[in-house]
């Protein structure tokens, strides 16, 4: 490669020659100046162009291609001859007889650009309308009749079924479904909270009855109020007055857990879905036939919706012989323009699964309609609660503390340092309890597929797995020696020797022990505040993290809350009146006194900071004076 300065000079040699040409320079000074022209490659310029063999791009290759300084300069735009004909910007640098002058070809069918509008508002000052199709009195009658009758119903506008309980979902609810982006617009400046308890996690608007400078929400609010409430009464048979309603925003990690939405005068819930993210997709642009994947996306339904890995399902749950809620059978992914809804009762379980989705918003306008209470008795039997679990007396079996705590909490200096602290804040943090080949121990046997894993009951207040009662009691009647080491942990934890231990550590005289478990933590589950009965006596909690992974994980702490006190989260949208909590650590024991009035609950474990494979140990006791 030559040096910029052999480049200009080369160019300066190159017009002086052009310039002072012996037998040709009369002809080139009088004559007009050419245009730039083709002209026969030199053997030290080669160009070798090569089609890719693609029959939907116009894409080359260039193999090589050597150009002169005076090439460089006219493509850059910014040659200036230093020939003596000073009369025209360029100048051939040849006459050869290979030379022919350039044309310019016009474009007889000038190609007019348009601008597609992928995501289209309707105009600011229309209202949007209920759809036509929906009004018709012969898909009333025939809804309201399989509403009923308790049979499935299925046309393009209206799906409608009878299990686990009755739920109609109306596709296209809006005749104007362009009008979505302009309420979408609007939640853009409304006032969010953020909504955060042992149920939920999500953001949230006031009633939109108070919303009523946005043009576009402050008329969704007039439909579902007058239109769309009444024909649900016509289809459902139920009395409906009033209605209140919400806009809800759920991002990544939101969520709603298990419940049946019964309170006060509800009659039926409705959830208006906003997903207008598809956009509607122009025609692939190809030289050739487009791909059957473009064509695919291309004919893809425009009128948005929610892809199912992105989380966020209205997930319905069947029942049990009792009436408690056991799996979920039906899952409704959320779709644009889509309302659904459904009756309240003491079957109708359902959560909405964890949005996992980092880039859109889970958007929906929510409520209820409120009405009187039907006549006649309850068509479902609500489900007989859980009474609280009985106390149970510490065994006096030989327990070799040594083996399993660790040296440091086994002197009595320390144990006194735990006993203050406990009397200034009522918890404390023992890090590092196990010894930890003991620890290791554990874990190892943990993952043995011997062990024994059930679901706990009452899947309403609490979802995890929990080593079997049938399995524990066949390990119990093994010779101490043989004993499974899960066993010998949850014998520890009732051993009288332990329980003198905490008594040394909290001046609490300690004497019986309830609810026992060693549980398995997987991303999904939790528990929520349990009923009343369960917390009106005063305790002393332990909960024991086993194999918590070193990363941060998002949920999963053990959190104490005063519920009848009713305190407001704090600026950070902290858990409503939160005591006490207690991140998950490994073999790390904390131990809580709560008083007459304070519950727990374990915190919902995200799907964002576990992998599906993921899981890690609690090993949890309460015990009584």
């Amino acid at each position: 490669m030559s040096s910029p300065s052999n480049d200009n000079e080369e160019a300066a040699s190159s017009g002086a020659g052009s310039s002072n040409s012996g037998g040709n320079g009369g002809a080139g000074a009088s004559g007009p100046p050419r245009p730039p022209a083709k002209r026969r490659l030199s053997s030290a310029a080669v160009i070798e162009i090569l089609d890719t063999e693609s029959d939907d791009s116009d894409v080359c290759a260039v193999n090589s291609y050597q150009a002169s300084a005076d090439e460089v300069k006219r493509i850059r735009g910014d040659y200036s001859s230093t020939s003596s004909s000073s009369s025209s910007d360029y100048s051939s640098d040849s006459e050869s007889s290979w030379e022919d002058d350039s044309v310019l070809v016009e474009d007889k069918f000038p190609v007019k650009v348009v601008k597609a509008q992928l995501n289209p508002r309707a105009n600011r000052m229309d209202d949007p309308q209920f759809n036509p199709a929906l009004k018709s009195e012969d898909l009333i009658d025939r809804l309201s009749t399989n509403w009923k009758e308790l049979k499935d119903y299925s046309t393009d506008n209206v799906t409608f079924t009878a299990e686990p309980f009755r739920l109609c979902l109306l596709h296209n609810v809006l005749a104007n479904p362009e009008i979505i982006n302009n309420i979408v617009d609007d939640m853009n400046t409304l006032d969010w909270n953020r909504k955060k308890m042992d149920l939920y996690e999500f953001h949230q608007t006031t009633d939109l009855a108070n919303l009523s400078w946005q043009r576009s929400i402050r008329c969704i609010y007039q439909l579902l109020k007058t239109e769309v409430m009444s024909w649900v009464s016509q289809v459902t048979g139920l009395s409906l007055q009033s209605v209140s309603a919400t806009c809800s925003l759920y991002g990544p990690g939101d969520h709603l857990l298990l419940h049946d939405d019964l309170l006060a005068d509800r009659r039926v819930a409705f959830v208006l879905y906003l997903a207008p993210w598809r956009p509607r997709r122009p025609a692939a642009l190809h030289n050739g036939a487009a791909h059957a994947e473009d064509k695919a996306e291309a004919g893809a339904d425009s009128d948005g919706g929610w892809a199912e890995g992105m989380g966020g399902a209205l997930e319905l749950f069947a029942r049990d012989d009792s009436g408690r809620p056991t799996d979920v059978v039906r899952r409704v992914l959320p779709r644009n323009n889509m309302l659904a809804f459904f009756p309240v009762g003491h079957d109708s379980f359902h959560q909405v699964d964890e949005v996992v989705s980092l880039e859109l918003p889970r958007l929906s306008i929510n409520g209820w309609f409120h009405g009187p209470r039907p006549d006649g008795p309850e068509p479902v039997a609500p489900p007989a609660p859980l009474p609280p679990p009985p106390a149970e007396r510490p065994h006096n079996n030989v327990v070799l503390l040594s083996e399993w705590v660790s040296s440091t909490y086994m002197c009595p200096r320390v144990r006194a340092q735990v006993q203050a602290q406990m009397e200034r804040a009522s918890e404390v943090c023992l890090r590092s309890v196990l010894q930890p080949a003991a620890a290791q121990r554990l874990l190892d046997a943990l993952d043995d597929p011997e062990v024994e894993w059930e679901r706990c009951e009452s899947s309403q207040q609490r979802r995890y797995e929990r080593v079997s009662a049938q399995w524990l009691s066949r390990a119990a009647e093994l010779p101490a020696g043989a004993q499974h080491a899960a066993a010998a942990a949850l014998q520890l934890l009732r051993s009288a020797a332990f329980l003198r231990l905490l008594a040394d550590c909290t001046d609490l005289p300690l004497a019986t022990y309830r609810q026992l478990e060693l549980q398995r933590w997987r991303p999904g589950d939790f528990t929520l505040i349990p009923p009343r009965e369960h917390y009106q006596a005063p305790r002393l909690e332990a909960v024991l993290y086993l194999g918590v992974p070193a990363r941060a994980v998002c949920g999963g702490q053990t959190v104490y809350v005063a519920p009848e006190e009713g305190r407001a989260p704090d600026a950070e949208g902290e858990v409503d009146g939160a005591l006490v909590t207690v991140p998950p650590r490994h073999n790390a024991l904390s131990l809580v006194y709560c008083d007459a009035g304070a519950a727990s609950f374990t915190k919902y474990l995200s799907k964002m900071t576990m992998k599906p494979d993921d899981r890690f140990y609690i090993l949890a006791c309460t015990y009584c004076e």
